[in-house]
């Protein structure tokens, strides 16, 4: 054994302290300013610390009242992060199925996500984008292109990125010297 691996194997071994309300608003301060983040997961976050150091105290840790401190700072805004996360998924292509499971998994509000994937204009060109990118039914460009195998691994492809099956088949419909002209 190296001494680099003496030393993380004594880090392991070695007992977190268990956590008090300072701390742990330490913590949070500390989570909020490296990642940008959901009042949700800064929840689960400070919960898991919790599980794993232990807690100091006769009362449960306030874990709301250290949320509300960090909205009332500014270093949570749920429909910010919420806007910030679709933006990313859809100038990765990404349809409205994956980006809504994506933000009910960070904890976002149904109204919040509702109203950022109501526009049904972007999820073609959010299509239109995916397929190009990943070289997908029309912009396949290998002599296979009719064989059913592939336009099912393509189709399956944009379903998994969160495309819908009527989204899907009119980009399939697609002929490559229209969108040129």
């Amino acid at each position: 054994m190296t001494e680099t691996q003496v030393v993380h194997h004594h880090l392991k071994d070695k007992q977190r302290k268990p956590l008090d309300e300072d701390s742990l608003r330490q913590l949070a301060l500390y989570y909020v300013g490296r990642y940008a983040t959901s009042s949700k997961k800064l929840s689960e976050y400070l919960k898991r610390k919790i599980n794993q150091s232990g807690w100091i105290g006769t009362a449960p840790p306030d874990i709301y009242a250290i949320i509300s401190y960090c909205i009332n700072l500014g270093y949570i805004n749920d429909p910010l992060f919420a806007e910030m996360k679709y933006n990313a998924f859809k100038r990765r292509g990404y349809g409205k199925i994956r980006v809504k499971s994506a933000l009910k998994a960070a904890g976002i509000d149904e109204k919040i996500i509702d109203s950022l994937t109501e526009n049904n204009d972007s999820a073609m060109e959010t299509a239109l984008h995916y397929a190009k990118k990943r070289h997908l039914g029309p912009f396949y460009e290998k002599e296979d292109r009719d064989d059913i195998k592939i336009k099912r691994r393509h189709f399956a492809a944009m379903a998994r990125a969160g495309h819908s099956a009527d989204v899907i088949a009119r980009i399939f419909k697609i002929n490559l010297e229209d969108l040129e002209s």
